[in-house]
């Protein structure tokens, strides 16, 4: 017999996080929109860059860099874009000290006929200050950029000369070539620089498989050491930054022979001391990668990636290790069968987390900019299918409230086919919680829980309901 339980909800202690703004944005037009960059800004926004076939001059397979600047909230506060009659895209973008930003990506509307590198720096409003075009004998891209602590750039990337130092103004002091394409580039504390991306290992019959590619380089980019795992990791390294103990954290795919036709590959994440050491590492499911990773405020990391679902299609993936590598949580977003795609992520100044990547399903276009703003848990708004995929979670069942819309009081239906600590929270429109009216622990059955509104006033709200790592969130209405 199925246990029914009605809960009264008095009062629990718990944690509030009021100021946690959480969202769900699709931005772009009637064709392919992408997102491959973000971070928070200065007065608590956040900054794009990506590319567009909908806007400016961009048709398909002919796209613009396209920058757009989001309020704290995500909703636009304006969008710029950048190009000519070719493809031309913006793969990596950071504000400056003077409130402005540095965008690094590749152009083949301008230059010598082959894709080069093409770095925008952008005033405040996102007006063009200057545009420099360094062009290769080869294809050339730049896929990451930073602003040094002499007020110029590091620049990584492909091409002839793929690691790149520039003055303020753009110009080239000095550049290098080392492996094959760098993904990933920062300035460290010693003024010299970590740069991580893949290089040709070895080619099978039918497929070319890349080995890790790790350079510690001095102020001037000469090498002082570098490739530290050897051959341990095959596969590419898509992020790096180096941690509070002077080490680094490295992220991306590890590729694994299977058999001699046959490979597979899965998501890495490897911890180095300052002198290129391992101390750790951490795999992640088969067919699971990671494009994005950043050290925390608690010393842990959090990861962006992607890995497959039920119906072969992509979801975002979100991984929380704490300091030493261990998982505390993992979350992914998506659509099943659908194709969504986790670029860039970092952590936010109140604790939770911006991510940007793209979307097949959601939004206008064949593939739209998507845009998550995450709580500290990696929960967010919207039944966008939230989930931990270590659960079985056709056995949970939550109906819809009733009544819907609702006076004053609604009830709550669920069912846990488990033991957990159930969560329950209301939040705002915007996302931004108002109170939390459950937090407690319920053994495994079916439960009714009643809530009565006190002071809120007539409008669209959400409730959140979080078991263990499962969350679902719905949309109720009251009318006073």
């Amino acid at each position: 017999m199925k246990n029914k339980y009605f809960i009264t909800i008095l009062t629990f202690p718990f944690i509030v996080y009021p100021d946690t703004v959480v969202f769900n944005k699709t931005f772009g037009g009637s064709e392919n929109d992408f997102a491959y960059s973000i971070q928070q800004t200065t007065d608590g926004g956040y900054i794009i860059a990506g590319q567009t076939d909908s806007y400016g001059n961009g048709s398909l397979l002919k796209p613009d860099v396209w920058i757009v600047k989001l309020d704290k909230t995500g909703d636009k506060e304006w969008d710029k874009t950048f190009g000519g009659k070719e493809g031309d895209g913006a793969l990596s973008i950071q504000q400056t000290t003077d409130e402005g930003y540095i965008v690094a990506g590749t152009t083949s509307s301008y230059g010598n006929g082959y894709p080069s590198i093409w770095i925008i720096k952008l005033d405040t409003n996102g007006d063009s200050l200057w545009t420099k075009i360094h062009e290769g004998t080869i294809v050339s891209s730049a896929h990451s950029i930073q602003q040094t602590m002499d007020g110029g750039y590091i620049v990584a990337g492909t091409g002839k000369e793929n690691i790149l130092k520039l003055d303020r103004n753009g110009d080239i002091e000095w550049g290098k070539h080392y492996s094959w394409r760098f993904y990933s580039v920062m300035q460290t504390s010693n003024g010299g620089y970590i740069v991580v991306g893949d290089s040709i290992y070895q080619q099978l019959e039918w497929d070319y498989i890349p080995s890790l590619s790790i350079f510690k380089l001095d102020e001037n980019g000469n090498k002082e050491w570098y490739n530290p795992l050897r051959d341990d990791f095959v596969g590419s390294a898509k992020s790096v930054q180096q941690t509070s103990d002077g080490g680094y954290i490295i992220a991306g795919d590890s590729i694994y022979i299977k058999s001699e036709f046959e490979h597979s590959h899965c998501l890495m994440v490897v911890k180095l001391n300052e002198n290129g050491n391992k101390e750790w590492n951490y795999f992640g499911s088969e067919f699971s990668g990671a494009e994005s990773i950043q050290q925390t405020a608690d010393y842990g990391y959090i990861i962006a990636g992607n890995t497959i679902d039920d119906e072969y299609g992509l979801d975002f993936l979100i991984i929380k290790l704490d300091e030493n590598g261990n998982e505390k949580w993992i979350k992914t977003y998506g659509s099943t069968g659908g194709w969504e795609y986790a670029s860039s992520i970092q952590q936010t100044s109140e604790g939770g987390y911006i991510v940007a990547g793209q979307t097949d399903y959601y939004g206008s276009g064949k593939y739209d900019m998507w845009i998550l703003k995450l709580d500290e848990n990696g929960n967010g708004p919207g039944s966008v299918g939230f989930y931990n995929s270590y659960y079985d979670f056709n056995e949970f069942l939550i109906l819809n409230n009733y009544p819907n819309p609702f006076n004053q009081s609604t009830t709550i239906y669920f069912k846990l086919p488990i033991s957990d600590f159930v969560t329950l929270t209301v939040l705002s429109n915007l996302g931004v919680e108002i109170e939390r009216i459950a937090d407690i622990y319920c053994t495994a059955g079916e439960y009714t829980l009643e809530w009565t509104s006190k002071n809120l006033s007539s409008g669209v709200y959400y409730y959140r309901l979080q078991i263990g790592q499962f969350v679902k969130t719905r949309r109720f209405i009251l009318q006073k």
